[in-house]
């Protein structure tokens, strides 16, 4: 027998072998249908029905292949386009037969029900039989193909659609367009549990545990399901609630069965997971309002991730070239905090000043929100020009001999919100003046020959407008100046010396080592250098009889520690705060008080999650990183820190969890140590998770707006 004969025999016999194949299947699947409800399924076969997600892609690929030479002429030559599309779809039927009795099986075991279900079935039977149809009649009726063929590609789009709805929800398939309209909801307006947690469930759980597949007998797409429970009980414990059945499934290590979701779905991120776990700490409640959590709370400010919130600013950022272009030696432009829109400007050097230059400014009118002309001789200057400003919320105009007459232009500027006027000699008729400018709050007032009887009707018809008058007080205690802490370097390797000086000699300086205030009875008190020897802080005030004690001032140490084997930044800094990556938190270099310098990495959009390799066998005593604060600037402390632990293959285990406190007003740009110790504890890997502020207080001038965390330096010893 020749190869040409041998190759035509073992053809036909496969050619017979599948359409036999093919009758069977047909008849067990009509046996299925008919009485496979009250059929048991083995365990061998229950093992050959979890393989349908595995065998269902052969067949839709086959098929596709097949119908495109079905429907598509001329693509190959006639007779070999026709017996390509054969076989492709002969192989197709036999692959499709497969799934649908082993999507059967798999259909019998527990959690799978509902509509989805139903539909899905009958979609693949009916692509099996017209498939089947279109194979045999594909010669017999060769006008008939192209109809059947289209016929089937319609309903093997369905079969799939339903199927894609069993598996991974509702409306899978459209969700990416559907979705797109959704309703925003602002954070005042949010509930807990309809705009934050049912989400969540929706794309991580609802999959598994919903009317069409509700493993576990467990449904989470209902309120009155998920109060019901699964077989395993009720997920909510009132009076622990950590050990609630459904916080136990998500902390689970993802290597463990019962862990959820899943391994190999899509797991919960930080955030998401932190929400799920106020929720139910707060109850499990389905009809509570985020605001009503307070808005310093965790969930309010994680809630805040996931939220729309209004921009601060309506306006478009002017070029940054241009910008840069207005600075010089007399006038700063910069923006008001980093990646914002809005500008504030503050001059320099009343000798350097010139009027004119204020006309420069309405290059970038729409962006300007603040200016400071504090102590420029601007005598019969014509400042109308600050009309311009439309936009413009705070004007100091502190000790610039000006008139009430210049300042009539006060009151056509529609947003000035904060106005200081000290210094300047004025007449009552300002407050006519301060009238017209509707959107005034704060307006600061002292040494201008003014006095309370002169406001007297102004602030009884604008009670709400603060005027700050200032006092005046012969027997006033004066503080003293800070004093001074001098040293080499803020790193250092094996200790580094520390003086406190102050130019009075007679005062005396209370120094702490601890973190603590400082006083003059418990504190220590400086009398030589200091030898600092291991990541540390020195805060210290100066005190003297006849004077109130000085400002507190501290500096803060790092002894270069262990050297991570591996980093990982896990999350990506915002912006143009890039630094140089995560190397800029191991450089051993301490970023000065600009957080532009490059020396810092400035978070805002999503938490900072940092990963440290720690080298075999080197216990862990404490961990120590940089923070810089500035309110004025939106540069807050973390909302909460989280600092976790890991050995080997294990899960990671938490350390500590500090939720600092939000401040209560704008301070001086500063750094701040936070420092943990560990109890030279033996980990493989520590992991550093800083969450930013994601709605700012209510006394910030951007109210609602999110704050940045920068961090500059991390050190483990």
């Amino acid at each position: 027998m020749s190869l040409v004969e041998l190759t035509m025999n073992i053809r036909n016999n496969l050619q017979g072998w599948l359409e036999n194949l093919l009758i069977v299947f047909s008849g067990l699947i009509i046996i299925f249908i008919i009485g496979g409800d009250r059929m048991m399924v083995p365990p061998i076969l229950q093992v050959l029905g979890r393989s349908h997600p595995l065998i269902l892609h052969f067949p839709i690929v086959l098929m596709v292949l097949a119908l495109v030479f079905v429907l598509v002429p001329n693509l190959l030559p006639s007779p070999y386009q026709q017996k390509v599309a054969r076989w492709s779809l002969l192989f197709a039927c036999f692959f499709a037969g497969v799934t649908v009795l082993t999507g059967w099986m798999l259909s019998q075991e527990e959690g799978y029900e509902g509509d989805n279900l139903v539909l899905h079935k009958w979609m693949g039977v009916a692509v099996f039989f017209l498939a089947v149809m279109v194979y045999f009649l594909m010669e017999k009726q060769p006008k008939m193909q192209k109809g059947m063929g289209l016929a089937l590609l319609l309903v093997l789009i369905g079969a799939g659609h339903w199927g894609a709805n069993l598996t991974h929800g509702t409306d899978f398939l459209m969700a990416p367009i559907a979705g797109n309209d959704g309703v925003q909801v602002n954070l005042e307006e949010a509930e807990v549990f309809a705009h934050l947690v049912q989400p969540i469930m929706e794309q991580k759980c609802n999959s598994c545990h919903q009317a069409s597949k509700s493993k576990g007998q467990l449904r989470l797409d209902e309120v009155e399901m998920i109060q019901k429970g699964g077989k395993n009980g009720v997920l909510f414990d009132e009076k622990n609630w950590e050990n609630s059945l459904f916080m136990k499934r998500l902390v689970k290590p993802i290597e463990e069965k019962g862990h959820m979701p899943p391994k190999g779905k899509p797991q919960l991120s930080p955030e998401e997971l932190q929400i799920l776990q106020e929720w139910v700490k707060g109850g499990s409640k389905y009809d509570q309002k985020l605001i009503d959590t307070g808005e310093e709370s965790t969930l309010f400010q994680l809630a805040s991730l996931q939220l729309e919130k209004e921009a601060p600013f309506d306006f478009e950022a002017a070029d940054a070239d241009l910008v840069t272009s207005l600075n010089n030696f007399y006038r700063v432009v910069e923006p008001l905090y980093p990646e914002s829109p809005a500008l504030e400007v503050s001059y320099f050097g009343a000798n350097a000043f010139d009027p004119a230059s204020l006309k420069d400014l309405k290059k970038v009118k729409d962006q300007i929100v603040g200016i400071s002309l504090n102590k420029m001789p601007l005598k019969e200057v014509d400042l109308s020009v600050l009309a311009e400003f439309t936009n413009l919320e705070e004007l100091k105009l502190n000790f610039c001999d000006l008139g009430t007459e210049q300042l009539k232009v006060l009151g056509t500027m529609p947003r000035l919100r904060s106005l200081t006027l000290a210094g300047n000699k004025l007449s009552p008729e300002i407050f006519q003046t301060l009238a017209k400018a509707e959107n005034l709050e704060y307006v600061y007032l002292w040494s201008t020959g003014l006095s309370e009887e002169d406001a007297k009707s102004y602030q009884k018809e604008f009670p709400h407008v603060m005027l700050e008058w200032g006092f005046s007080d012969d027997g006033i205690v004066y503080a003293l100046n800070p004093p001074q802490i001098k040293f080499d370097k803020e790193i250092f390797d094996e200790n580094e010396k520390v003086e406190i000086k102050h130019p009075i000699g007679s005062v005396q300086v209370f120094y702490t080592l601890d973190g603590s205030e400082p006083d003059s009875i418990n504190s220590l008190k400086y009398e030589s250098p200091i030898v600092i020897d291991n990541t540390s802080s020195i805060k210290a005030r100066a005190y003297a009889k006849g004077w109130t004690k000085s400002e507190l001032v501290d500096a803060y140490f790092y002894k270069s520690g262990i050297q991570p084997i591996d980093v990982d930044l896990k999350t990506s800094p915002s912006g143009e705060y890039q630094g140089n990556g995560k190397a800029t938190l191991f450089d051993l270099v301490k970023g000065d008080s600009n957080y532009a310098s490059g020396d810092w990495l400035g978070f805002r959009d999503e938490p900072m999650i940092l990963e440290i390799g720690i080298p075999e066998g080197q216990d862990v005593e404490n961990i120590a990183f940089s923070l810089m604060y500035h309110e004025e600037a939106h540069i807050f402390p973390p909302v909460r820190i989280l600092v976790e632990g890991k050995t080997g293959a294990g899960a990671w285990e938490t350390i500590i969890q500090e939720t600092p406190e939000v401040p209560e007003k704008s301070k001086r740009s500063r750094m701040k140590q936070i420092l943990y110790q560990l109890d030279q504890a033996n980990y493989d890997k520590l992991k550093l998770t800083l969450y930013p502020n994601q709605h700012l207080p209510s006394w910030h001038r951007g109210a609602g707006d999110k704050g940045w965390v920068f961090i500059d330096e991390v050190v483990v010893n």
